[in-house]
């Protein structure tokens, strides 16, 4: 999902006390001239309580947007006022409506003495409510819903500061969950489940920055947000874990999504790490470019080593591969880190963040 803005409408002219409407026509920079050289104009309409509506049109009469203002001042040049500067003599303050070019309502707010506030409904050209919100200080804050044409929820959250926060469902339309869970700063963090539109459950994914693998003792930590735990099974001897990187913000060219797929097995307290990672290594099908020597310090945890290595996958598409062996407590350990070729480049800081974060 992306991150919401609010922004002040350009609506300029807000009278002393008037008896009756007032007209003011302006050119393409919205400076005051005569009608026939026009782009747009102005309507300006007295309400109680020395407030006004400003209602900014097209010269064709199609409308753009109306505004609430509260005046600041008696002595106000009409002739000049977009030119001098409307802030100095006005205030929004009240109710403001953007329009579609056909007409139709876009967006509704308000505006309490300049600051917008309070509920935000915006709507789709067709007709229908797109979404509702809080706003506060001129940005999202508070509940957040989405709607599916026929007005059923398609999407609940809540906003701090502008950006996802705390327990969110999304729904399909014929009103069951799709996924649930929860975000932090418009990242996915904690468990999320997903469902199909009968209600099965369909899977979970666990979004934490640090998992403790039990048996061999290590601690994998990945940068926060990234990286989820999608599925973890047993495969004859071995235990796996399968980690993928889907967060919000991948930064990465292809639509690959890169993983870690951590495998452990019983080996013994005699087994030798070099017999161990040459037995694991003859049964992937990779090209080994080079050695990660442990003095490069590009891993720190004790009786391990690894690869950098490359493979094409069925399409031809070429990937970019990291193994790391290491024996821990008589469990022998695979982790391989899989990306596209093209993408590694763009991920090498966060491999070398993964290594060098296991430890025990």
């Amino acid at each position: 999902m992306k991150t919401l803005h609010f922004l002040f409408l350009p609506l300029f002219f807000i009278p002393q006390l008037l008896s009756a409407q007032k007209v003011i026509y302006l050119n393409d920079n919205w400076l005051s001239v005569e009608k026939e050289n026009a782009t747009y104009y102005c309507n300006i309409h007295a309400l109680a309580d020395g407030k006004f509506q400003v209602k900014d049109y097209k010269i064709d009469g199609s409308i753009l947007a109306q505004t609430e203002y509260s005046a600041k001042t008696e002595d106000i040049d009409w002739k000049r006022l977009y030119e001098i500067g409307f802030e100095e003599f006005a205030i929004e303050n009240g109710k403001c409506i953007e329009y579609y070019p056909s007409g139709k309502k876009k967006k509704e707010f308000v505006y309490v003495y300049g600051t917008q506030k309070g509920k935000v409904t915006v709507w789709d050209e067709s007709g229908y409510v797109l979404r509702e919100f809080t706003a506060e200080n001129h940005i999202a804050n508070g509940e957040y819903l989405e709607f599916f044409e026929d007005g059923t929820t398609s999407f609940s959250v809540s906003f701090k500061n502008d950006s996802l926060n705390g327990p969110a469902v999304y729904y399909h339309e014929n009103g069951k969950i799709a996924q649930e869970g929860a975000f932090s700063k418009s990242l996915k963090v904690g468990k999320w489940t997903y469902y199909n539109n009968i209600g099965e459950k369909l899977g979970t994914e666990t979004y934490r920055n640090s998992f403790f693998i039990a048996g061999p003792d290590i601690r994998l930590t990945f940068p926060k947000g990234f990286w989820s735990l999608i599925d973890q099974f047993k495969e004859e001897d071995h235990m796996n874990f399968n980690f993928l990187r889907s967060g919000t913000d991948k930064g990465i060219s292809t639509d690959f999504t890169p993983s870690v797929l951590l495998s452990l097995e019983y080996i013994g307290t005699e087994g030798s790490l070099l017999d161990y990672s040459s037995f694991r290594r003859r049964r992937l099908s990779i090209d080994v470019q080079k050695v990660l020597n442990k003095e490069l310090e590009l891993f720190s945890l004790p009786n391990s080593m690894g690869y950098l290595g490359t493979y094409q996958d069925k399409q031809e598409n070429k990937h970019t591969v990291i193994v790391l062996h290491s024996i821990q407590k008589g469990i022998g350990m695979e982790y391989i880190f899989d990306c596209r070729e093209s993408d590694y480049t763009d991920l090498k800081k966060e491999v070398v963040y993964l290594l060098r974060s296991m430890s025990n």
